[in-house]
């Protein structure tokens, strides 16, 4: 954190979001302890929350500076910041015990960061 104190603008936002270090392991390696948030690639789950490889994370970005603020605008992105796709039937045929989430789950795509703003 000390070596990004005072530089800290929507780019790095936007690159931390994606980030796929592990915060215990220091691996790149996504999982529930990534910013990008990816519980479905995690072979331990979330204790009593989220089994193994459960359908789980961080799947809306936004990001914003003052001078964006001041005119109601920021950074968004639909998915996972980093641009990886969630497909429900390959999750689910890699992960048969999750078979029951199939009539509800859907695939979730990853969008590019679109600036939103209000006219």
């Amino acid at each position: 954190m000390q070596e990004n104190r005072g530089k800290i603008d929507v780019a790095a936002a936007q690159k931390f979001l994606a980030d796929h270090l592990d915060s215990l392991t220091g691996k790149n390696e996504p999982s529930e302890r990534t910013l990008c948030g990816h519980v479905e690639m995690s072979a331990r789950g979330m204790g009593a929350w989220q089994p193994p490889y459960g359908t789980a994370g961080a799947v809306q970005n936004k990001a914003t500076d003052t001078t964006m603020a001041s005119k109601l605008t920021f950074a968004a992105a639909a998915g996972h910041a980093c641009g990886h796709d969630f497909l429900a039937a390959q999750h689910l045929a890699a992960h048969p015990e999750l078979a029951w989430q199939k009539p509800q789950l859907r695939d979730l795509k990853a969008y590019p960061w679109t600036l939103i703003a209000a006219e």
